[in-house]
């Protein structure tokens, strides 16, 4: 294995000396410490003058990953910089977004699905429990089963809302480890998403004190959720031209040249 250091930290190390030696360049002279007197009235800054602490603007940004990293953690106001990196966006959107929609959408899921088992077994057990005192007439059996309807709803909304922190909680896990992976990689991929799955199963598994069987099962169920989904996204990205660093870009090129030849052929 070559101990040749990556070709990003070489750029960020260049970028380095170059913002050094033009600080260098710019400081003043001990003798220009003190202007004069004549012209001090018109080179003095004005009083609420303040240097900016925010980062450069992202167009004039390089593009190694590792520089918005950095950029990042030097600047205190970077909630406004992170949502335009385009690095760490997937599906479309930001990270702040994405955790937001896909914990909210796994939530409702899980209230539904969560409803439909509450309701269910609910019903079972009110049969169960009035088995042996049926209704003997018409009136009887309009309240048993309006009973039992009231029984079905509220075991319906218990369990909806026992599934529906418990599917968010986990997909918000998720999303949020899978974001962490992207912002400290400098960048989203596959690799991101498998981790955050693993990290994510290992969890759950803990929490809920699974045996080893069990337990490696979880751990292989994230890692392939996660292989498929990053896997996806990455695709998807790359067609949308944005760069993936394991795929060639003569792909890109190759699948543009496709669609004009057919555009062509359908003309």
């Amino acid at each position: 294995m070559s101990s040749r250091p990556p070709r990003s930290y070489i750029y960020c190390i260049y970028q380095s000396i170059k913002i050094t030696t033009m600080a260098s360049q710019t400081t003043p002279s001990p003798t220009d410490e003190r202007p004069n007197a004549s012209n001090s009235s018109v080179s003095s800054p004005p009083s609420n003058a303040s240097p900016s602490s925010s980062p450069p603007p992202l167009s004039s940004w390089p593009s190694s990953p590792h520089y918005y990293y950095n950029s990042m953690v030097l600047h205190s106001d970077f909630s406004s910089e992170l949502s335009k990196n385009p690095l760490l966006s997937r599906i479309g959107l930001e990270p702040v977004k994405r955790i937001t929609l896909i914990t909210g959408t796994s939530s409702f899921w899980g209230f539904i699905l969560g409803g439909v088992i509450g309701s269910r077994q609910s019903g079972m057990q009110y049969l169960a429990e009035n088995a042996h005192r049926l209704p003997k007439n018409m009136e009887g059996w309009y309240f048993y089963h309006k009973r039992k309807n009231y029984r079905m709803a509220w075991g319906a909304l218990r369990k909806g809302a026992v599934y529906a922190a418990k599917t968010g909680a986990l997909v918000g896990l998720f999303e949020v480890l899978e974001a962490s992976a992207d912002f400290y990689r400098g960048g989203a991929d596959l690799f991101n998403s498998m981790a955050a799955g693993i990290a994510s199963g290992a969890l759950f598994s803990v929490a809920n004190k699974l045996p080893r069987q069990s337990t490696k099962h979880t751990l292989m169920l994230g890692a392939g959720y996660g292989l498929v989904s990053g896997a996806l996204q990455d695709l998807s990205s790359f067609l949308k031209g944005t760069p993936v660093w394991y795929l060639p870009q003569s792909l890109k090129e190759r699948s543009l040249a496709m669609k004009s030849s057919t555009v062509e052929n359908d003309k």
